[in-house]
């Protein structure tokens, strides 16, 4: 059945073509498109109807409702060859969210918008991967709703979310519509089976994200593993943790997870959360999940009963008994993450400056800690000359911030701001790995970034 022509985003020229369209199943939820030129060798209609019936309620139980701007109760998913120009063995764009679409269109813009709520999925590249991964198709388009449900909220603020709270959620999405867990990211950030991913997580920031760095890999596997472990950990049911990440994206109390200050003060409210093992400041508690997540995930699970803290700018460091808190914040009560423990990073090189979000590895003379402490400084200690030093600090700060404006649920409707960004997941395929995604990469006005990932599996 024919469709309505969509404007799509032509990644290379950053403006709109006008993409011929048909139909392919039109459920409650959702309408699946297919570009008319594209063949696909994809049962779309079983696609759609899984996403109307699995994906779609999933998500929204979990981070609310999402905006309507047409008023048609619908979520449109356009499968097409998406303007990349890309080439064969080349990086491309598996699918994104463009914001775009929330506004008016304007015919006299470049980029032009359907003012509807649309999802950009490829219909060439990303099906040839399926015979990798069966599930990356759904996966991707489950990462890329998350966007989609979140952007209405940061937008009502005019503030967006720290990216690695915004992509570390998305990636537990696509575990929570049943595509997980995410064995190629835990596998980088312990540095095992990829030579892209070697030494894991040692160096690499959770927090302050440079999407030039050849460090994004990395930064994309500790934001899931981070955003997993906290999940996991806010409550004992799946009813109490949806009802956690729920909060994150449309807030509670005026306050929503916009920074990682707001993120942790959220995860105090959580059912599971503990004060008396964590501590009652953000600070405290970010760095003690900071340090339970990393100790464990470094094999050093045997030396939390004296790990060394900084708690203020300049102070000496005090030390702390975390072996208490290992038990009800244990890696092996996450069964997602199971992988670590049995794949925990062993890095063989030692670094020696530090990043704030960082945990740095040490093999030759336990270093000291600097006579300049900042606060949030840790080290735990494996021996005379082994251990993990590490700044659990955000460069933002971790007081509360912020205020949001309330959304719908809670009977407001939430202001629409006038500068609207894309995210999008880039795959780079390589002879060797196949294709490799990495999932909302931010983009208004610039070029497509086209980094390389981690294999799909």
């Amino acid at each position: 059945m024919n469709g309505p022509d969509l404007w799509a985003r032509d990644l290379v020229s950053q403006s709109s073509v006008c993409v011929p369209v048909d139909l392919v199943s039109s459920g409650t939820n959702v309408e699946v498109y297919k570009e008319r030129s594209l063949s696909v060798n994809y049962d779309l209609v079983k696609f759609a109807r899984d996403f109307d019936t699995t994906t779609y309620p999933k998500l929204i139980a979990t981070f609310g409702t999402p905006s309507d701007v047409d008023a048609d109760g619908k979520v449109k998913i356009l499968v097409m060859d998406i303007r990349d120009g890309a080439t064969a063995n080349s990086a491309y764009v598996a699918g994104y969210y463009d914001p775009i679409n929330f506004f008016p269109d304007n015919f006299l813009s470049r980029v032009r918008s359907n003012y509807a709520e649309v999802l950009y999925m490829d219909g060439k590249e990303l099906i040839a991967a399926l015979t990798r991964d069966p599930n990356a198709f759904a996966s991707t388009a489950a990462h890329e709703f998350q966007h989609l449900l979140r952007f209405p909220r940061m937008r009502a603020v005019n503030h967006n979310d720290e990216i690695w709270i915004n992509e570390g959620t998305s990636e537990v999405a696509s575990d929570i519509a049943g595509y997980g867990p995410q064995n190629s990211r835990m596998d980088c950030y312990s540095g095992v089976t990829d030579s892209r991913c070697l030494d894991g997580i040692n160096g690499v920031s959770l927090l302050d994200w440079d999407n030039s760095s050849s460090d994004i890999l990395k930064q994309y596997s500790f934001a899931y593993v981070f955003m997993r472990y906290l999940y996991d950990s806010s409550g004992t049911t799946e009813a109490e943790k949806q009802n956690f990440f729920k909060t994150t994206v449309i807030g509670s109390g005026g306050t929503r997870a916009n920074t990682t200050g707001n993120l942790i003060s959220l995860f105090r409210s959580a059912p599971n959360f503990n004060s008396t093992l964590l501590g009652s400041q953000n600070s405290e508690v970010f760095f003690r999940m900071y340090a339970l997540l990393v100790t464990q995930s470094f094999g050093l699970t045997n030396n939390l009963s004296s790990v060394e803290y900084v708690n203020a700018d300049g102070a000496a460091a005090t030390p702390v008994d975390l072996s208490s808190a290992s038990g009800n914040y244990l890696l092996a009560n996450s069964p997602s993450l199971l992988r670590i423990i049995a794949n925990p990073v062993l890095p063989t090189v030692s670094r020696s400056s530090i990043k704030q979000g960082s945990t740095n590895f040490y093999n030759t003379a336990t270093p000291t800690v600097p006579g300049s402490t900042r606060k949030n400084y840790g080290r735990v200690a494996a021996g005379s000359t082994k251990g993990v030093f590490f700044w659990a600090d955000s460069p933002a700060g971790l007081n509360v911030s912020v205020k949001y404006v309330q959304t719908n649920e809670e009977g407001t409707t939430p202001t629409i701001p006038k500068k609207p960004r894309s995210l999008k997941s880039v795959i780079e395929e390589t002879p060797t790995t196949g294709p490799t995604p990495i999932c909302g990469i931010e983009f208004t006005n610039d070029s497509a970034r086209t980094f390389e990932s981690i294999p799909i599996e």
